[in-house]
């Protein structure tokens, strides 16, 4: 880095401190425009912090103005909320794949890569916050600033193309994940109905034909435009769900076998579709950036990341290995269908289990249709509220298509975990961390930080390379 004369570095300082446009009404294509237009006036190395912030320092906590911020319990609770769904009620089924042992080492190793990934993201948006101004940024909004800003000149003209491509990803992971809550509500409903029916027994219909039953009540649900009308039954649904789970759990366990009979390990195909779903039920990253930006003290995320993580970690582990260890080679997604239907109680339950899978979509929905509708939005002036109605409905109808034209649970789930999760999970974070934190990492003593996240990435393209030779390769 050149130096510079003091009175240059205060001048500069004044500017900083005296410029409206850190404010927090500034958009974050200005404050980027900004920090360029710093960049190329002064002869500061790329990517090092304004001339003069030394003394002028950026606190985004103090800029969150809100009353409604979390405190560490209220945050924790959200983060095991977000981790909190599908994925764990399928875990088992990993585990009858990768075999008992193996599946449980998997199990901690994608645990502590996850946990990293979300670490490294509330640290580069830390980073950013001060960089730029701002005191909140999504997903997308870091994966622009990272690369607007970031080391690879070439790259920057493409960060808003990136930032597509960001929020492409995870539309389409949010939407796999309501088609997986389709088909777990469909092949619960198919259960129930063919337990009370028995005409319906002996037909026999279809999964597909309950994927389409449920689209109304789907529909219903979803148009419930005020999120604080499904908060609360969000919450006493995923209660439910956790007792339904351990009910189901029970019944595993009443009659399981010796440990010994069931395999540690199967073969290479398993250890992937294995691997795939927990990545899947581990996965909570979407969470992440959400509780950081509405917590009172964000600095302590990594407290909240250790008990919401150690919670996560044991919820899979129980489920997914008492889960195999009780049903075996039986073993059916989700795991509350090994409640049975002989008999009243069970029957109750699995009829409130769809009530709340159906609230649960509702909650998971408006993530995917929220995001679609910031840019569909702008296109209607008049009558938002008809339009934001239309395209809900329409998104409905799209995710029951492609649940009809793919109904199988474990399929699905490992798609996501194959192909989307490795990226939004895993890659991104670790490239997102290197670009913010470049010129860190050129230093000999912090170069094991980039050599970290290069092996995350290669883990994850060995994920996506083995689940894509699994397509056409038995293996």
């Amino acid at each position: 880095m050149s130096l510079r004369p003091d009175n240059t570095k205060n001048d500069m300082s004044k500017r900083i401190s005296s410029s409206s446009i850190y404010s927090n009404r500034g958009s974050l294509s200005t404050n980027l425009n900004q920090y360029l237009d710093f960049e190329r006036d002064s002869s500061v190395a790329t990517y090092e912090l304004y001339p003069g912030t030394e003394t002028d320092n950026y606190d985004f906590t103090v800029e969150r103005h809100s009353p409604l911020l979390y405190n560490l319990f209220e945050s924790t609770a959200y983060l095991i909320k977000g981790f909190f769904g599908a994925g764990i009620l399928n875990v088992h089924v990993a585990y009858m794949f990768a075999g008992l042992w193996t599946s449980l080492v998997v199990t901690f190793v994608m645990g502590g890569i996850i946990c990293r990934c979300m670490m490294l993201l509330v640290k580069s948006a830390h980073k950013m916050y001060v960089l730029l101004r701002v005191p909140r940024l999504t997903y997308a909004d870091l994966v622009e600033a990272v690369v607007a800003i970031g080391p690879l000149k070439k790259l920057r003209n493409y960060s808003k193309t990136l930032r597509y491509f960001v929020d492409i990803c995870l539309f389409v992971q949010m939407c796999g994940t309501c088609c997986i809550y389709e088909i777990i509500i469909a092949t619960t409903l198919k259960k129930v109905l063919e337990a009370v029916s028995p005409s319906l027994s002996h037909q026999e219909l279809h999964l597909r034909i309950y994927v389409m039953i449920t689209m109304v009540p789907l529909i219903a649900v979803c148009l419930i435009r005020n999120m604080r009308y499904l908060a609360p039954f969000s919450l006493l649904a995923d209660l439910f769900i956790g007792i339904c789970m351990a009910i189901a759990l029970y019944y595993g366990m009443s009659s399981t076998v010796p440990i010994r009979e069931r395999p540690a390990w199967k073969n290479y195909g398993g250890l992937i579709r294995g691997s795939s779903i927990i990545l899947y039920a581990l996965s909570g990253i979407t969470a992440t950036l959400p509780v950081e930006n509405n917590m009172e003290r964000p600095k302590l995320f990594f407290i909240v990341l250790q008990y919401g993580m150690s919670v996560v970690l044991c919820l899979v582990t129980v489920t997914g290995f008492f889960g195999y260890w009780g049903f075996g080679e039986n073993c059916q997604g989700p795991i509350t269908v090994h409640m049975g239907v002989s008999e009243v109680f069970p029957l109750i339950l699995q009829f409130k289990l769809i009530l709340m899978l159906c609230v649960t979509f509702g909650v998971k929905f408006w993530v995917p249709f929220r995001l679609v509708w910031y840019y569909l939005g702008k296109l209607h002036n008049r009558d938002r509220k008809l339009w934001e109605r239309i395209y809900m409905m329409f998104l409905i109808i799209l995710i029951t298509g492609i649940t009809t034209l793919v109904p199988n649970l474990t399929s699905v789930m490992v798609f996501m975990g194959s192909f989307l999760f490795p990226l939004t999970a895993i890659i991104f974070p670790a490239l997102i961390d290197s670009f913010a934190f470049w010129n860190e990492y050129q230093k000999e003593r912090f170069r094991w930080k980039l050599t970290i996240n290069i092996m995350s990435v290669m883990i994850a393209f060995t994920i996506v390379g083995s689940a894509f030779c699994l397509m056409f390769i038995k293996v």
